[in-house]
């Protein structure tokens, strides 16, 4: 991997750690002070800082391994309090304990197995993540320190970490946040069945997993039992906590997080379902905090929702206290839309609702082909037209411009470039007479048939502005042997035509007046998915490559639709701060 990658790889990985802590050490009398409300004295290898103390501790594993943690303890502590975990791998020092400890909390972070000061190898990613978790959970509720109350919080790998200690936790586990998780990790690296390449094989270089156990993570790539530690999705009735899931439109982990929520929302155990809440707003990975969402710095982010909003929850679980949790709705989601023309326009705002899915209307558009070889139209009339063919090379790949990454750059960006492009095919409408808003995942049905037994289909849903820029909203894709699910695959037989579904991932955005809805259909996009070399043999394992012949049909028989989810504008309930 080139260095340029690698490096972003590096930066990408530890946003979410909260800082290196340079506190300054205070050599006081009280070092090993005698609390005897505790019956537990600080140890000697502890280190004092102005308004607390570290101390590291070796946990033992059931397996004997032990994990490396940091436990951080108000320097003032007369009674037990209770505890906010980090497990991560990248390097608990980088946490930044100040701020909760501060407001009375013991903060513990650990670096997870085999990575930087813990035992262990690190296998299979994530994999012992589950069984680790609940050890550590286990040892911290019998320290004397513990009030047994215990919240875990943090992003990206360590959303993750969360996820999977949830179901069969030890009843200490009270509450969670996953900022930017995933409860399935075979789905998010796995996305329509094909290799979300930008960022499953860059972070683990990055994190430094061996060639072997990065070979066995893409090649693992039909849903099988060598996934099943690292998914929690049928064992959402396993998992007794509250929680807050936070997430953004072009993360990484966008419609992971609305997955997690649900899971424990509505089929969580007793004491899981009903209090899980969800924010969504206009961030990709790592800039929940404000700033651009690739070409766009969206109005109205209120980056302080993130702060506020993980306080809410340990307040409100650990120490009983409702005032900041009861302010936020159950789901809370920003709207997005255009943003460069009058202030009259629609969206760029919060809105709320008590559940999610909100109800919606459903507007079907048909695509139909206009004489144009490379372009056709989307309309709410079924019409027979002529087949549309494209060719997808997978020795010229279309190029990844923006979207939900990691690596490269993420967020919405004009798509004209790509779309100029002889193998991308465009669908869209004529200038909107008055705003749609889609609220929730779209679905788009084509007829399709191939000259190759196995090809991808990408697609993106873009917002075409009166001055032409076309700017991505989200986009998808279908490995066509997994058409019919991720169990197994299934070649195709060339010249066959096929009825195929690929749905969008979940997204708010306002098309206004004067703009087109634009659907862009392509065989690759890369290097965010794997390029599908057609040959229909295992991934990874191809010596060579096919050009597909790719056809899709729109007529009386094969009527291709793109099915928008379509609240009505006045319907969403807005938030106000």
């Amino acid at each position: 991997m080139n260095k340029k990658i690698l490096a972003l790889v590096l930066s990408s990985v530890v946003i979410f750690a909260s800082g290196i802590t340079v506190g300054i050490i205070y050599l006081s009398s009280t070092r090993y002070r005698y609390i005897p409300s505790l019956d537990w004295s600080f140890p000697q290898n502890c280190t004092f800082h102005q308004d607390y103390v570290s101390v590291p501790y070796m946990i033992p594993m059931r397996d004997g391994v032990g994990l490396a943690t940091n436990v951080h303890i108000p320097r003032d502590i007369d009674q037990p309090l209770p505890i906010v975990l980090f497990r991560t791998p990248y390097n608990k020092n980088g946490i930044n304990p100040e701020g909760l400890v501060s407001k009375g909390y013991i903060v513990v972070s650990q670096d997870t197995r085999g990575f930087h000061e813990s035992d262990g190898e690190k296998g299979f990613p994530f994999a012992h993540d589950q069984m680790d978790g609940h050890d550590t959970l286990r040892w911290l509720e019998k320290q004397p320190w513990s009030d047994k109350k215990i919240g875990t919080q943090g992003g990206s790998a360590l959303g993750i970490t969360q996820y999977l200690m949830g179901p069969n936790a030890p009843t200490s586990l009270k509450c969670q946040t996953p900022v930017v998780g995933t409860p399935d990790l075979f789905k998010a690296m796995f996305e329509g069945g094909e290799l979300r390449y930008e960022l499953l094989v860059p972070w683990m270089q990055a994190t430094g997993y061996s060639e072997n156990t990065i070979l066995s993570a893409i090649t693992n790539d039909t849903l099988t039992s060598v996934w099943d530690p690292v998914r929690i999705v049928n064992d959402f009735e396993q998992v007794n906590t509250a929680s807050l899931h936070f997430g953004g439109w072009y993360d990484i982990f966008a419609q992971d997080t609305i997955d997690g929520f649900m899971g424990y929302q509505y089929e969580g155990g007793l004491l899981a379902k009903g209090t899980a809440k969800l924010i969504m707003g206009p961030w990709r990975h790592g800039n929940f905090y404000g700033g651009p969402t690739g070409e766009i710095e969206f109005p109205n982010q209120n980056i302080e929702i993130a702060t506020y909003a993980q306080d809410a929850v340990i307040q409100k679980w650990l120490k009983n206290d409702p005032t900041l949790w009861d302010q936020y709705p159950t789901v809370l989601y920003y709207v997005m839309s255009s943003i460069d023309y009058n202030s009259d326009e629609l969206g760029n705002h919060w809105s709320q609702s008590d559940s999610w899915p909100i109800p919606i209307n459903v507007t079907s558009l048909f695509l139909a082909s206009t004489g144009d070889p490379h372009s056709g139209s989307l309309s709410d009339i079924s019409v027979d037209s002529a087949p549309s063919e494209i060719l997808y090379d997978p020795g010229n790949p279309t190029d990844t411009i923006g979207g939900n990454n990691l690596v490269l750059a993420a967020g919405t960006y004009d798509q004209t470039s790509l779309e100029s492009r002889e193998d991308v095919l465009l669908f869209e409408t004529s200038d909107l007479l008055e705003p749609v808003t889609v609220v929730g995942k779209t679905n788009i049905t084509f007829y399709f048939s191939s000259n190759c037994t196995d090809t991808d289909i990408t697609v993106k849903l873009t917002d075409v502005y009166p001055d032409g820029r076309s700017m991505l909203i989200c986009d998808s894709i279908l490995r066509l042997r997994y058409r019919n699910g991720i169990s197994s695959g299934e070649l195709m037989t060339p010249g066959t035509i096929y009825e195929i579904t690929i749905q969008l991932p979940s997204t708010t955005y306002v098309f206004n007046e004067a703009h087109k809805i634009r659907l862009a259909i392509s065989g690759s996009n890369y290097p965010r998915y794997f390029a599908n070399p057609n040959t229909g043999e295992p991934i990874w394992q191809n010596t060579t490559y096919y050009i597909a012949e790719n056809t899709f049909y729109s007529n009386s028989t094969h009527p291709s639709v793109i099915s928008l989810p379509t609240p009505e504008y006045t319907s969403l309930m807005p938030f106000v701060f």
